[in-house]
């Protein structure tokens, strides 16, 4: 648990290459540099195709799997430049695993992180019963902060009216 005052050295940021997850850099990104803290961008992989490696292998076929790898490296590197690029100190790592939440959990504990900043994929209902939610398991599973953000949420609220506040604090 944060105490008061204390600053954030290790922000783990789940990625799974969907826009949506990528929600969460920027929000990491504003932490980080407050806290001049570092970020692990964090890719849990598993191949739909690994059950098939061997087969795919005998038919010539493997460099789809290794394409498909590819691919999730580049985009955290490409992710990786661009916070470096802001001055942030950035990692970027791939652990193979099924189960993303189980994996995310088993990470950031082994790491020592003590924030994770992640998207929710905003299921409800029979979707998020039928698939369950990473986040959630993240955060029943972990002890340190874990930030939800929602991707369909814009970035940036723009009122026309200006917030009137009353303070009950001041002295009389």
């Amino acid at each position: 648990m944060t105490q008061p005052g204390r600053k954030y050295k290790k922000i783990v940021v789940p990625l799974d290459g969907s826009g949506w997850a990528d929600r969460a850099v920027p929000h990491a990104a504003r932490i980080a540099k407050n806290n001049d803290a570092e970020i692990i961008l964090l890719h849990v992989y598993h191949s739909p195709l690994a059950s098939y490696q061997d087969s795919l292998a005998l038919a010539k076929q493997g460099e789809f799997v290794d394409q498909e790898r590819e691919n999730i490296k580049k985009h955290l590197i490409s992710v990786r430049n661009d916070l470096r690029s802001q001055g942030i100190k950035v990692r970027g790592h791939i652990v193979d695993g099924r189960d993303p939440a189980y994996n995310i959990i088993k990470y950031v504990k082994a790491e020592g992180a003590d924030l994770v900043v992640m998207s929710t994929h905003g299921r409800t209902g029979l979707a998020r019963f039928i698939f369950g939610s990473v986040a959630h398991k993240v955060m029943q599973g972990l002890n340190i902060p874990v930030l939800l953000i929602r991707p369909d949420a814009p970035e940036e609220v723009q009122d026309e009216e200006e917030l009137k506040v009353e303070s009950l604090d001041e002295e009389a």
